[in-house]
């Protein structure tokens, strides 16, 4: 099994204590196989089991490991590549489509913690886009 991946630690891998997960050593029946135990597993695998399903979860290491251990916990509609370049890409319903989604996904995080009672401090908060140093301004005029 591998340990984690990548070189940065976050504050979540200096505080958080995981539950160990038991090791796969025999045959195991489920409906559905989620492979991977970070955030886009875990959250698949507790939509599945809350729809009724019999859910598996295998992974090549520890729960939450790689990039979900490395984020800074923060959920936000914008995104890197820009909406302007996802319209450009795949019109302007593909980019509104990819906005609800992402507004979507939120709002779903935001029902699982209420429904689980996760004391977690999430807070919706105001999101402000703006340039970086040298930054062309043309960009926040096209987003």
């Amino acid at each position: 099994m591998n340990q984690h991946s990548g070189e940065t630690t976050s504050v979540w891998m200096q505080t958080a204590t995981l539950p160990t997960p038991s090791v796969l050593d025999g045959n195991i029946g489920a409906e559905v196989c989620v492979v991977g135990a970070g955030i886009a597993g875990l959250s698949i695998a507790y939509c599945l089991a809350r729809a009724g399903k019999s859910v598996v979860v295998v992974d090549d290491g520890p729960i939450a490991s790689g990039e979900t251990e490395r984020t800074t916990a923060h959920l936000s509609c914008a995104l890197d590549d820009r909406y302007y370049h996802l319209e450009s890409l795949h019109g302007e319903e593909g980019a509104r489509i990819a906005a609800a989604s992402h507004a979507s996904a939120i709002d779903e995080i935001e029902a699982i913690i209420q429904r689980e009672s996760i004391e977690c401090d999430f807070t919706r908060l105001d999101g402000f886009l703006f340039l970086p140093p040298g930054g062309d301004p043309e960009e926040l005029r096209k987003e």
